[in-house]
């Protein structure tokens, strides 16, 4: 048995990011991946904020545009204009991306095992069983994806429910850059539809739904112009946040998507993702110099100190948007441009952090005057946690 002292599963970004950061402390660490080619298939929009700039992951060549806002629209067509004059978020080469943050671990000085599939992880005695062999580590972190088998033995009867994420990559006439397009279809409430440029000629549409793929695929083929070429199709699962999942069990971790730290509103988790592994490596370091796993029940801890009050009350807006109709949002959109409620989310917006922008709009009083009646009761449950 060849033995580790720290197995990763999982080469996205974040398994990487959690493999590289160890290794650069001097252990001994291996990472594995059932996939040959790192970044593929694409399974992400790519659209994340100038925020990430504070996690040190980003290098320059991965970026392939930069906006400064977004145009979002109502069912009928009102549109609703919010920016900055400056960069706000950063659309990324994934596919790139994902190959660099792996090339920096395996620089590093991590071990790799790509296209080796892990079929069990063994909780208790800290292994690992892949068709090849077994592995052994002091500590393992799985950070395997929505579908991880390792989430469902530490939380038995717990339901790991998911957004299906589909999004084509597209071929189209001269565009602008400077803003993504974000739509409401009630279809796929809570999810939204999005358009992301990404060059001059090419742009990201997609969406997330709770609904079927064959759904989404027609919503989604509706979305397009007649001058537009599908290049290429991506589709994935999209985690939901659950505030009750065990992250920490005995000597093993989970992160990102298989910890369900994504922002519930949007399903993006890089961010986050590479915030919990900042925590989880921080105790990780503790763990194995004291040979105390106390410390990653820290990380447990310290994650849900940082995201529980803004990713429940992310979940709760989204709830509350799931019950909303096509003429809700058309009466929200006309009250939006009424009270130019556009000013407010530009200034106090924020893609990671939402609640200074929803305790901005309850200050006001605006909020209650948006949202239809179905939604005031629950709306001041949720400011009772801001």
């Amino acid at each position: 048995m060849t033995n580790y002292d720290i197995i990763v599963v999982g080469a996205g970004p974040i398994g990487s990011t959690y493999a590289y950061k160890m290794a650069k402390e001097g252990f001994d660490v291996a990472l594995f991946d059932m996939k040959n080619r790192i970044g593929q298939p694409l399974q992400c929009a790519g659209l994340v904020s100038t925020n990430i700039c504070d996690t040190k992951n980003l290098p320059e060549h991965v970026i392939n545009n930069r906006v400064k806002g977004a145009n979002l629209y109502s069912p009928e067509g009102t549109m609703i204009r919010v920016r900055k004059e400056k960069t706000v978020a950063y659309v990324l080469d994934r596919v790139m991306y994902d190959k660099y943050l792996f090339d920096r671990a395996v620089d590093a000085g991590v071990t790799h095992h790509l296209g080796e599939r892990v079929l069990d992880v063994d909780i208790d005695n800290t292994t690992i069983k892949t068709a090849e062999r077994k592995y052994s580590a002091k500590l393992i972190a799985v950070a395997s994806g929505p579908t991880c088998h390792t989430s469902k033995k530490m939380n038995p009867g717990l339901n790991d429910e998911s957004f299906l994420g589909l999004q084509y990559t597209v071929k189209t006439e001269n565009q602008e850059l400077d803003y993504v397009n974000l739509s409401i279809k009630e279809g796929i409430l809570p999810g939204f539809l999005w358009e992301i440029p990404t060059s001059p000629f090419t742009k990201r549409v997609g969406l997330f739904t709770e609904g079927s793929y064959s759904e989404a695929e027609k919503i989604l083929n509706n979305q397009l112009k007649s001058s537009d070429e599908i290049i290429e199709k991506h589709n994935g699962l999209i985690p939901k946040f659950n505030p009750n999942k065990r992250i920490v069990k005995n000597n093993t971790i989970l992160l990102g998507d298989s910890a369900s730290q994504v922002k519930p509103t949007t399903g993006g988790g890089l961010i986050s993702g590479f915030n919990c592994v900042e925590i989880a490596s921080k105790n990780s370091i503790k763990m194995l110099e004291e040979g105390n796993n106390k410390y990653l029940l820290n990380y447990e801890k310290e994650y849900h100190k940082r995201y529980y009050d803004e990713f429940k009350a992310q979940k709760n807006v989204q709830n509350i948007i799931r019950d909303m109709t096509e003429d809700d949002f058309n009466y929200m959109f006309k009250k939006l441009k009424e009270y130019e409620v556009d000013k407010i989310i530009s200034e106090y917006g924020d893609m990671d952090n939402q609640t200074p922008l929803l305790k901005e709009l309850v200050k006001t009083g605006i909020i209650f005057k948006l949202v239809p009646k179905i939604g005031v009761r629950r709306l001041k449950n949720i400011w009772k946690s801001l």
